[in-house]
């Protein structure tokens, strides 16, 4: 009798996403996030220097777009990181289509972590962007609430050249130390995205230090969906996306890739397709100490 169920539902299943990814009014696209792990002299034991971690870095990012327009969103990579991945992306030809929005978050230009969106200029124009800091003064460089470091939001809106379509998206970095602030943050962004002054559908990725059991994440969940829970179908969904670099590190599940809160429901215009954490390893050690996190989504007007 269960196996009965499973199948039904199964076929359910399957026929609902054959419905949805048949009608032809809609646009399908991707979100990838990723936290790189900063550049730094302090590595732990088994992490490799920048300069061997970054293949790895643009190799799975290459891999993803691949399948279609995608927004990228990445975490705690500094301005050297940023141009090496920009590098990466657009080769060593005249044709540079790969860019970035965003801006360090020491000095709101080039100093200190970005949490920066990356986008193919042949498939997206940037419509509108901010940078906002996760503090009580978001227009100017700012710490507050007991974190550890400076954090800050990236948003953007985001219109597909060849469809039309206009997506609002938000990256960011919750900070590690503080639940205060983590709280607080997700309490700001929920806010500033009750506030677009555009109807379209917003989408926030990020590495937020935070469990599915934190105040910060219930925060978010009541204005918008986690696309893990959501998803029709998962590749690796069970995965940690914090893996460290030590055999022995704990690992978590702190990223997440958030869309609108109605997402997969009927009537809905936004549906999360597929849901899949990618591996982190390259050449037999770790390109960062986190898996980066791809979801596939379809949206209608």
């Amino acid at each position: 009798m269960g196996c009965f169920i499973y199948a039904v539902d199964l076929s359910f299943l399957q026929d609902r996403i054959s419905a949805i990814t048949k009608r032809d009014d809609g646009f399908e696209f991707g979100i990838y996030s990723n936290n790189v792990r900063v550049d730094t002299d302090n590595r732990f034991a088994s992490e490799q220097p920048w300069s061997e971690r970054k293949g790895g870095v643009i190799q799975a990012l290459q891999s993803r777009n691949e399948n279609g327009p995608t927004l990228v969103g990445l975490q705690e990579l500094k301005h050297n990181q940023l141009l090496d991945i920009l590098q990466g992306l657009n080769g060593n030809g005249n044709n540079i289509p790969w860019t970035h929005f965003g801006v360090g978050r020491d000095d709101g230009a080039e100093k200190g972590e970005y949490s920066a969106v990356l986008y193919n200029t042949e498939e997206w124009s940037l419509l509108n962007g901010t940078s906002r800091w996760l503090s009580e003064t978001p227009d100017t460089p700012s710490i507050a609430w007991g974190a550890a470091t400076i954090r800050i939001v990236t948003m953007t809106t985001m219109q597909h050249k060849q469809s039309g379509k206009v997506v609002n998206y938000f990256n960011t970095h919750f900070d590690h130390k503080s639940e205060e602030a983590r709280q607080k943050s997700a309490d700001l962004i929920a806010g500033w995205i009750q506030q677009m002054p555009n109807n379209y559908p917003t989408f926030l990725s990020g590495d937020f230090n935070s469990i599915s059991s934190d105040v910060a994440y219930q925060t978010l969940q009541k204005s918008l969906k986690d696309s893990n829970t959501a998803a029709y179908q998962h590749i690796n969904g069970n995965l940690s996306t914090y893996t460290g670099f030590e055999k022995n590190d704990n690992q978590s599940i702190i990223d997440f890739i958030w869309s609108p809160l109605n997402t997969n429901q009927e009537n809905s215009n936004t549906y999360a397709l597929e849901y899949e954490v990618l591996d982190n390893m390259y050449n037999g050690s770790r390109f960062s100490d986190h898996r980066p996190v791809n979801v596939h989504f379809k949206v209608y007007e």
